[in-house]
């Protein structure tokens, strides 16, 4: 039989050890927390990455030839003709009023067609940064023409990196399809995007994003700098273990006068809300 003295002493040694689980406990809640906000702020700028480039591939090589109005974010045009390829340069231009993201380095958009109905655009960052962001990487666009959709795009990538202002990087590889609608003089109005990216983010962890509704681009509000989409919506997961995961979901709207939010939806029911 234990006597009264251990039976105590064994009591307060459980209350000390059930103490510190709870205190542990209670730093990883506090961890988790943390950690849904930065997963949170960090696929709002993966995504606008991605997505401040994507009006440059769909130009054609002729409007790059015979530009004579500014771009949006005001690069410096070179056109190599032998190789079909197109340098924008960008850098600070005091006057560019459309320069709403700061903007370095070079876009290289490279020009191959198999025939009058195929057009294939391979897009290069070469020391490309925004904001406080950089890219690396390659993007390959196709159109295929036909009679009943002569204004469709595809994209495929596959390790692209975002490297963010204390050199972590996320890493994603996808797919998406492209409609681009054109007005009655044949100029470019908007274009709308769907798709599904794989990779892993900052920390190491995998993840992955389906869009639930296309995001749709205005080619007005592209012109005055906001790149981001007036509609849309899109599903990430981030994975803890091989098969447990969080959601969050992003929601897109735009007001009138071009400025966009995006409403994070976090796992834990909290919300962010979030402009370029």
């Amino acid at each position: 039989m234990f006597d009264q003295s251990f039976i105590m002493k064994y009591s307060a040694f459980l209350l000390l050890i059930l103490t510190v689980v709870f205190a542990c406990n209670n730093d990883i809640d506090k961890n988790i927390t943390t950690d849904l906000q930065v997963e949170g702020n960090e696929i709002f700028a993966v995504g606008l990455a991605l997505e401040e480039s994507l009006y440059y591939a769909f130009l054609t090589l002729d409007r790059y030839r015979s530009t004579n109005d500014t771009l949006p974010g005001c690069p410096a045009v070179k056109v190599d003709e032998t190789e079909r390829k197109v340098t924008l340069t960008f850098s600070a231009v005091p006057d560019c009023t459309s320069q709403k993201l700061n903007r370095s380095g070079e876009i290289t958009l490279q020009y191959f067609f198999t025939n009058a109905l195929e057009t294939n655009v391979v897009m290069v960052y070469d020391n490309y940064k925004f904001k406080n962001f950089g890219l690396q990487g390659t993007r390959r666009f196709k159109q295929i023409k036909s009679l009943s959709n002569p204004h469709f795009w595809t994209e495929t990538f596959e390790e692209i990196l975002v490297i963010d202002q204390f050199d972590s990087s996320t890493k994603l590889s996808g797919n998406s399809e492209h409609q681009l609608k054109y007005g009655a003089g044949g100029s470019l109005l908007e274009f709308s995007s769907t798709g599904s990216l794989t990779g892993r983010n900052i920390t190491g962890r995998k993840i992955t994003m389906d869009q639930l509704r296309p995001k749709t681009y205005k080619k007005s509000c592209i012109d005055l700098g906001f790149v981001m989409p007036a509609t849309g919506a899109e599903k990430w997961e981030i994975f803890r273990t091989e098969r447990l995961s969080v959601s969050h979901t992003v929601e897109f709207t735009q007001e009138e006068d071009c400025k966009s939010e995006a409403k994070i939806n976090l796992s834990d029911g909290r919300t962010l809300i979030l402009s370029q």
